[in-house]
């Protein structure tokens, strides 16, 4: 049988009744040449019955006889898809209509295209559209709003934003990959841990353009049961976020990509970002009275960032953030 253009990669586990939406928002697609590929880690059968239930031709349902891990989950899932391009689709999340038939089209009328991301409403448990504050300052009304307007971005400049200024994207459910990007570069690195959807883009970003669409196409659900949610909460090793930077930074494809006295400017700015994705940490100490986090967050920035100009520019670039946060909310609130 022909292989379907679009996977739609699904890892679950023990959300049966999100599951139930997250599929539901792929059979409504306006594209219609995809598989959609279950792969469960639930320890009960509610999630296989339901989709027994379900009776779908387009549904192929994996379930592990036991929990794998989420990673190992993920990884799984993406070996078993066959199609040309990859869609994956955190069992909590749900897909506008129109997702893939727009991603698509970017990918077939750009061949340099490895990635097609786009910004994600945030939604809560019964799918409303909600504004959270993050980082108890910075009120949010979407995920990963790139720019204004839709364009092909170079690998030059997308992996430079990776490694010094911003993730352009990251959730998975917010992007298409064509999947020839995973037979030439490899897989996600377990090594990244909770970081994996960043630096598998960054590996893609050495080899392949992105391409943004300014419209919102998927939906990103903030719950108390959300991994992101609980990660934020409990605190997480930060050495990742240095170890992404290094492992890149010490790449020679991407030294390749810049002269001289653009890399030397990119290395220090690389381990400021790197710093400052760390403070999260500090942050997630602060909210739940942890000062053990706080301390060994401080510690570890202080050790891991070779720059003694960014442990200076580290507090003053926070509250530049806290700042704007604080300006940004009064202009949208028009106080």
């Amino acid at each position: 049988m022909k292989s379907p253009s679009v996977s739609i990669c699904i890892p679950t586990y023990n959300r049966p009744f999100f599951l139930l939406k997250a599929i539901r928002s792929c059979l409504t697609q306006t594209y219609k040449d995809f598989e959609i590929i279950v792969t469960d880690n639930s320890e009960s059968d509610k999630t296989k019955e339901l989709i027994k239930s379900l009776n779908h031709p387009l549904i192929r349902y994996y379930k592990n006889p036991e929990n794998i891990g989420g990673l190992n989950n993920i990884i799984k899932v993406l070996k078993l898809a066959k199609g040309k391009y990859i869609k994956f689709l955190m069992d909590d999340d749900l897909l506008k209509p129109t997702c893939l038939e727009r991603m698509v089209k970017v990918l077939e009328t750009y061949p340099s295209v490895g990635i097609v991301m786009s910004p994600m409403e945030i939604i809560n448990e019964n799918d409303e559209r909600i504004y959270p504050v993050f980082y108890m300052i910075k009120k949010m009304y979407s995920l990963y709003r790139y720019q204004k307007g839709s364009a092909l971005i170079n690998k030059k400049k997308i992996l430079t934003d990776f490694l010094t200024t911003v993730y352009p994207c990251c959730v998975p459910t917010g992007i298409m990959y064509r999947r020839e990007c995973f037979k030439k570069l490899g897989t996600f690195d377990q090594k990244a841990a909770f970081a994996i959807d960043v630096e598998i883009c960054m590996r893609i970003a050495l080899e392949y353009d992105f391409y943004y669409l300014d419209e919102i196409l998927s939906s990103w659900r903030f719950n108390k049961y959300s991994d992101t949610i609980h990660l934020h909460q409990k605190g997480f090793d930060i050495n990742i976020f240095y170890y992404i930077t290094e492992k890149y930074l010490n790449n020679e494809k991407t030294k390749s990509l810049f002269n001289e006295n653009e890399w030397k400017k990119i290395v220090r700015k690389a381990y400021l970002f790197a710093s400052k994705r760390s403070v999260l940490a500090i942050i997630s100490g602060i909210r739940t009275y942890n000062y053990s986090i706080i301390y060994n967050s401080i510690k570890i920035i202080c050790r891991r960032d070779k720059f003694f100009l960014n442990k200076l520019l580290l507090p003053i670039s926070i509250l530049y953030e806290i700042i704007k946060g604080i300006l940004s909310w009064f202009k949208k609130n028009k106080i």
